[in-house]
Parts: structure tokens; C-alpha cells; sequence
């Protein structure tokens, strides 16, 4: 048997293997229950966005059982989530003419659904598989999330304790945690498997959702070319989950083959991936340090991070706008139900407001992106008329206050920690946004080009009395507008961080680093999909001669950023081809030691609520703060640099950082008690990295303050802490 006949064996043979089916089945249902709203909205689709009806069925019932959470009125539990599932559904189903729109997608458009819901699996399985390889949650801020995770899971209300500063909230965007606890909950598999199986679900969900957008704009241009459709589909989709920038191609295969042809006389060093989202400052080294990450970097490296989290329901905003332009083709009747019943958007409304919660920088992106769509599809109407202007104000009202209403409780207890926005300090050399935008830059060209030739004919056609502006707006095919809007939200995302920047906690070096992180990796979402609309538009046009001749171009432009996966698949999970033998299944934790696996099943089966523990703080991206992580229960300090960056400032998490190593390492029972008190600890963990952590650790003082309720082979206990009062009832 081959390598990979073994792999694939070990996986789809693997016990566990059912939990993956149960989570895709999971979604399928959640999907139906939310099919006829997503109809309603995804109106100017063929396919009805069915994919995305998933996106809208996880987040709307989430934020039911969240605000119910928020409010006091119910607990995170299977039996809070089915029921906001069966409500959500039962208001869908029970939309005029929902069973009948429906019955007539799934009799008229079954190929286009069995080909997306393909992609989606296919693409789940894969990368859960490629995720068995190397499942550990161990690494980068991969802590971080899980622990986010299982924080929500214990919690009795929201917002959740932070599990890594006892006794105060998450003071971060935790939604994205919350939905995936969700999923936990309702499929009831643990939080270290569904951390690896969400992640190939945001994968999934990046491929096929970008695979339905663009296949579902070239249908509407030409519904009997479903060729050209499914190929300019498959190609944003590769550019937007598999594919990267051109540093990869420049540095990993350009300069190495001009060095061996004699052509090139700089250093050429091994191509190394996570070069390709930090160049900007770093290569060569200058004051100006930036990241500009893009989805597949997201995706390989496993970080279940808010900006990640948020994929889906970005893909979600930008095919409600490409939906509201289409629909505006459809009937002119839309626009006067849209004035009387605007529920297209405060639906919208709630989801922005989801997203502030999971990712707010996509906040104002996707609010003006479907502010924007909403402009053009009024003028689409009714030209430069009043009414045009007071549909989208409408429009724009609702969906500003909606999303704000939306977010009021989570607000209640969130603080800012940035301050302001102000003019950058560097900007970026050209060479170096040639290389990292280069490929879109090239199909943007082209679709200008395009454009700038039809144009000339949709101003030929139109009545002399209209303005050019208003004949081009209303004669160009609304997937044209779509894809247009595309690229230029793309070129407006990467030339912000150009001027200004938003002032974090982060040194001067760094001032820019977080915007344009953030900033880049919107604009490769909406340049991959642009991209690939605008190579299958272009070339489905062009002669016989020239169609082979620009598909043979526009592939190799587009195989470039691919090249990046050669690097990156291999870099992260150490194999090219994988190795059978470095199979795992999808256990995050099981890397653990085994004492503190023990530790954590003991907490699980034993202690309910979250009351205070005390484990090893340490720096960032290591390995303490595990138990909190792993179970949720809240340490009295975690990641230092984490606790700083979340509460704006170092005094409190030094503060703790000083108490922490005071009650390890203190002789005086006194005032170890004293601290034990003042931060509430109820078990105090005393494992292989506490005694590594605390040279001087006084285990017998600490063995004073309470009983040991756990003990491991291999030395770890855990304490439970006797308050003044209660030892002082047992000693008589």
C-alpha cells in the first residue's frame, strides 16, 4: 500500500472518523433551516446562496443563544442551541413561499448544489486529513484560541472569565470562540477535536464559498456557459484558500533559476513560507515592520484567530452585495419593498453586528461595501433621483443602527485599545507591493481594460439626454459592477495603511504592522475573487485565437501565487509527500504530558462553574497557562505580553506576575494565604513546568493551604485550597 493509500486509510478507518461526519452533517443541517432567508437575500443568485445559507444559519442561531447568554435568560447548552436552531428555522419555513422556492432550487438547480456541496466536503475531509498530521494546538497564539474556547464553554454567562486573568472578563472579539463552542455543544464533540475540525471548516467554507460567488456572477452573464462559470469559480477559489502572493515565486523560484543560469549574482537562501506574510521591513530588515497576511497562510499555520474566524462571514457580505446589485435587474418592484419593509437590512444589520464581535475592523469594511452596493442598485433604478438617494440612506440607516443595537451588550463590557488613527510614519517601497500585489495588479489591468472598451459601446447606446455615469452604472452587467467594486475595495485596503494607521500598544517599529495586517488580508479575499471573475469574463469574450492564447497567459499568471503551497504545506507539517507514520487523528492535546492530560481530564470530570486556579505564567507563545487553556478554568495570569496587549497596560499583569512567583516560592504560610485569598484561587497546580518555572518552590507550604486531590506518577498534584475559615473549623 502506498503513502498515501495508508493515510487516507488511517483517516477515513480511524474510530473517530463518524465526529467529522457529524460535524459536516451539522452544518448541512443548519444550512436547510436557514435556506429561505438566505433565498431571500441571495435573491439574484441561481443557486440561491446554499452555501451561504450555512454561514447565515451558524451565526444568527449563535448570536440568539449569545444575547440569551448576554442577558442572563439562558446558559450555553445543547438545549439553548437546539432551540434557538428550531425558532431560527421554524420563522424561515414559515416565510411566504418558502417550501415552494425551495422545491423549485432544489428540482432546478440540483447539479450547481451536488457540485458545491462536493467542494465543501472535498475540501473539509482534505484538510481535517492534513490537519490529522500534525493536530496539536501547540504553538503561535494556537493557546490563546482553544483557551477562548473553553472559557466560553464554562461559562455561565456572557462575556466569559478570561481563563488567563482570574476574575475579569475577555476583553477581546470572542464571537468567533462562541459560534465554534456552539458547534461543540451541539454536536457534542470535545473542544480540542472541534478546534481541528473547525479550521478545515473555515477552510471549506473559503474554497466553496468563493467557488459559488464567482461561478454564480459568470451564470448570470451567460446561464448556458457553465463551463466558463465553474472554471472562473474554481480559479478564485484557488487563487483566495490555496494560493498566496508572488514572494514564493519570486524568491523560491524566479531567483534560484536565474542564480543556476548564471543570470543572477545575489544570495539566494532556502525559501522559508512565513517570509511570504512578513517582507515589508524584514527583508530587507528597516524600522518599518509589517505583516500581510493572506488566507492560506491563516489556514496552514492553524490559528483559530479572530480575522480567520471571520472569513465565512466576509465572503457572506460581499455576496449579499453582489446579491442586492443582481437583484436590482430583477424587478423594480425591490425597491419599493425595501422603503416600506427594509429586512434585507436588518437581517444585514445583525450579521455586521456579528462581526464586530468576531473581527470589528471588518466592521467598517463590509458596512460601506454593502452601503456601496446599495447606492449603485438605487441608481441602477432610478437614476440620480431623490429617490435613489433616500433608498440608500434607508438602507444605510438601518444597517448602521441594527448592527449597533446589535452589539449593545457585548459593548457593555469590551474597552478599546487603540488610540486613534493617525498618519503613518513609513511607506511601502514600490518593488515591494509589486511582489506582494503583482498578480492582482495584473488582472485588475486587464478588467480595466476590458471595461474601458465596453464601456465605450454602453456610451454609444445611451439616450443623449443621461448622464455618462448613470448610462454606465445602469448598462453594465451588475457582475461587471460586482467584480469592478471588487478591485477597487482591493486597491482602497492596500493604500490605506499607506497613509494612515490606527495607534496601537506596539512600538514605533511596528506602528503600522496591525492595520496592514489586517487592511492586506481583506484585499486578498476580494482581489482572488476579482481575479478569477475577471480571467474567465475576459478570456469567455475574446476569438477562438485569442481566448487559448489569454487562458494560457492568465494561467501561468495565476500558477505563481500557487507556487507558495510547496513551501508552506511541507514547512508546517514537516513532510513532502506526508508521512503515514506521522499520523495523529485530530486530538489537539495530545501532545501534553501525560500528568497534565491527567490534570486536565481531573478538572473536567470534577470541578463545574469557574473558580480561580493558580498554574505557571510565562511568556508568550510557550506552553504555560495549559491547564487554563485546556479547560477554561481562569489562572491568575497566563501569557504576560497577551494580558498586556488586552488590557492596555503592563502594571496589573505585572502585578500578578510578582504574586504568582510570591505564593510558589514564599516560605511565609501567611502571606502565601493572604494572596491565595485576594485572587480567590480554589486549586492551586503544581506540575513538571511549575517546578521548572519556580526554582525555589516551597511544595510543602503549599500542601499546607489545603488537601492534594489529585496526584500523577509522575509528581503533578493539584491542591484544593481550604479558606481561613474553613481550616480554622477543621483544626479544632
Amino acid at each position: 500500500m502506498s503513502d498515501a493509500s495508508r493515510l487516507i486509510a488511517d483517516f477515513f478507518l480511524h474510530p473517530g472518523f463518524p465526529l467529522v461526519v457529524l460535524w459536516w452533517l451539522a452544518f448541512v443541517g443548519i444550512g436547510i433551516l436557514f435556506l429561505p432567508l438566505t433565498q431571500r437575500l441571495f435573491r439574484g443568485f441561481c443557486d440561491g446562496g446554499y452555501l451561504f445559507s450555512r454561514v447565515i444559519g451558524l451565526l444568527l442561531s449563535s448570536y440568539i443563544v449569545w444575547l440569551l447568554s448576554s442577558l442572563g435568560l439562558a446558559n450555553l447548552s445543547r438545549t439553548t442551541v437546539i432551540l434557538a436552531l428550531i425558532c431560527g428555522g421554524a420563522a424561515n419555513w414559515l416565510l411566504p413561499g418558502a417550501l415552494t422556492n425551495a422545491r423549485d432550487l432544489f428540482r432546478n438547480q440540483r447539479r450547481e448544489i451536488l457540485i458545491q456541496e462536493y467542494l465543501f466536503l472535498a475540501a473539509l475531509l482534505a484538510w481535517a486529513m492534513l490537519r490529522s498530521m500534525k493536530p496539536e494546538i501547540n504553538g503561535i497564539e494556537k493557546f490563546l484560541n482553544l483557551g477562548y474556547v473553553n472559557a466560553v464553554l464554562r461559562a455561565e454567562s456572557m462575556p466569559p472569565a478570561d481563563m488567563w486573568m482570574a476574575g475579569a472578563a475577555v476583553n477581546y472579539y470572542y464571537f468567533g470562540h462562541f459560534f465554534t463552542a456552539c458547534m461543540c455543544v451541539l454536536t457534542g464533540i470535545p473542544a480540542e477535536i472541534a478546534y481541528n475540525l473547525m479550521l478545515p471548516s473555515l477552510f471549506a467554507f473559503g474554497f466553496s464559498l468563493s467557488y459559488a460567488l464567482v461561478s454564480g456572477l459568470l451564470r448570470r452573464i451567460d446561464p448556458k456557459a457553465v463551463k466558463r462559470a465553474m472554471a472562473g469559480g474554481l480559479l478564485a477559489a484557488f487563487l483566495l484558500a490555496l494560493g498566496g502572493n508572488l514572494h514564493p515565486f519570486v524568491y523560491g523560484v524566479a531567483l534560484p533559476s536565474l542564480k543556476r543560469a548564471g543570470l543572477y549574482a545575489g544570495e539566494v537562501q532556502g525559501y522559508w513560507y512565513p517570509k511570504a506574510r512578513s517582507f515589508i521591513g524584514h527583508q530587507p530588515p528597516t524600522d518599518d515592520k509589517t505583516i500581510h497576511e493572506f488566507p492560506f497562510y491563516s489556514f496552514v499555520i492553524a490559528d483559530l484567530h479572530a480575522h480567520v474566524l471571520d472569513t465565512p462571514a466576509s465572503l457572506l457580505f460581499i455576496g449579499a452585495g453582489a446579491s442586492l446589485l443582481m437583484a436590482s435587474e430583477v424587478s423594480t418592484s425591490v425597491g419599493a419593498l425595501s422603503v416600506r419593509i427594509p429586512y434585507r437590512e436588518a437581517v444585514a444589520g445583525v450579521l455586521l453586528g456579528v462581526t464586530w464581535m468576531t473581527n470589528s475592523w471588518n466592521y467598517p469594511i463590509y458596512l460601506l461595501v454593502l452601503f456601496g452596493a446599495a447606492l449603485v442598485a438605487a441608481i441602477r433604478r432610478h437614476g440620480f433621483a431623490r429617490r435613489a438617494l433616500l433608498e440608500t440612506l434607508l438602507a444605510g440607516g438601518v444597517l448602521a443602527l441594527v448592527s449597533q443595537a446589535a452589539i449593545v451588550p457585548y459593548m457593555r463590557n469590551f474597552v478599546f485599545m487603540t488610540e486613534g488613527v493617525h498618519r503613518v510614519m513609513a511607506t511601502s517601497p514600490l518593488w515591494q507591493l509589486a511582489i506582494l500585489w503583482g498578480y492582482q495588479a495584473f488582472f485588475a489591468l486587464c478588467f480595466a481594460l476590458f471595461f474601458a472598451v465596453a464601456a465605450k459601446g454602453y456610451l454609444r447606446e445611451r439616450d443623449p439626454a443621461q448622464g455618462a455615469l448613470s448610462a454606465l452604472l445602469q448598462r453594465t452587467p451588475a457582475p461587471d459592477i460586482v467584480a469592478l467594486g471588487m478591485f477597487a475595495a482591493g486597491c482602497i485596503l492596500v493604500l490605506i495603511p499607506e497613509v494612515v494607521y490606527v495607534k496601537d500598544i506596539y512600538r514605533a517599529e511596528y506602528h503600522r504592522a496591525n492595520t496592514m495586517f489586517k487592511m492586506a488580508y481583506q484585499a486578498a479575499l476580494f482581489f482572488a475573487l476579482a481575479s478569477g471573475y475577471a480571467a474567465a469574463r475576459i478570456a469567455g469574450v475574446a476569438p477562438t485565437l485569442w481566448r487559448r492564447i489569454l487562458v494560457l497567459v492568465f494561467a501561468l499568471v495565476a500558477a505563481m501565487p500557487m507556487t507558495y503551497g510547496w513551501w508552506a504545506l511541507p514547512g508546517f507539517y514537516g513532510t513532502r509527500p506526508p508521512a503515514p507514520e506521522n499520523y495523529q487523528w485530530l486530538d489537539g492535546l495530545a501532545f501534553l504530558s501525560s500528568g497534565d492530560r491527567e490534570m486536565i481530564r481531573w478538572f473536567q470530570r470534577n470541578v463545574s462553574g469557574q473558580p480561580a486556579i493558580l498554574e505557571a505564567e510565562g511568556d508568550s507563545y510557550t506552553q504555560h497557562g495549559r491547564i487554563s487553556m485546556a479547560t477554561g478554568l481562569p489562572t491568575v495570569l497566563g501569557w504576560y505580553g497577551h494580558a498586556w496587549s488586552m488590557r492596555g497596560s503592563p502594571a496589573e499583569p505585572q502585578k500578578r506576575r510578582t504574586a504568582v512567583r510570591r505564593i510558589y516560592e514564599s516560605g511565609d504560610p501567611g502571606a502565601v494565604r493572604g494572596l491565595l485569598e485576594e485572587y480567590d484561587i480554589r486549586y492551586i497546580v503544581v506540575g513538571a513546568l511549575e517546578r521548572e518555572k519556580f526554582k525555589n518552590i516551597k511544595e510543602s507550604v503549599l500542601e499546607g493551604m489545603g488537601e492534594v486531590v489529585f496526584r500523577h506518577p509522575d509528581g503533578s498534584v493539584i491542591i484544593e485550597v481550604h479558606s481561613s475559615e474553613s481550616k480554622e473549623e477543621i483544626e479544632p
